[in-house]
């Protein structure tokens, strides 16, 4: 039944649901993760993501990395292309790839182990919001 209901919010427009997302919630957003969705309430979790406060978990064996990354971090207006820039740019300066690229972002960024495409988060997280979850006390 989730698969049946993922598969029917996936397909969604933003103006069949935005009276019931968090308030706030803009038709990017609706966009970024309607397609990890199970239930329409999980639409909370990815809004405390992107226009709230996160406290991502401590990832004490990637602090430098993070810290790599946060001084990567490129200046606003952000847009989908700025994920892979920014990325490549810390895979040229690091020598990572891969999940030990990804991996740590994502889980300083949303807190999240796997979610909606990072690309599609990022600019909707903000520079703000990703300094201090990447380096907590830096923004």
């Amino acid at each position: 039944m989730l698969g049946l209901n993922h598969k029917l919010l996936g397909q969604l427009p933003f103006e069949a649901v935005k009276d019931r997302l968090p308030e706030g919630a803009t038709e990017a957003f609706w966009l970024a993760v309607r397609g990890n969705l199970d239930l329409l309430s999980e639409a909370r979790l990815w809004h405390t993501v992107t226009d709230g406060t996160l406290i991502p978990p401590v990832q004490e064996e990637e602090q430098d990395f993070l810290k790599q990354a946060a001084d990567l971090l490129p200046a606003e207006p952000w847009d989908t292309t700025t994920w892979k820039s920014w990325t490549t740019a810390l895979r040229e300066q690091t020598g990572r790839s891969g999940k030990a690229l990804f991996h740590p972002l994502r889980l300083a960024l949303t807190g999240e182990e796997q979610g909606p495409e990072l690309r599609d988060l990022l600019p909707l997280i903000g520079r703000t919001r990703a300094l201090s979850r990447l380096v907590p006390g830096k923004a």
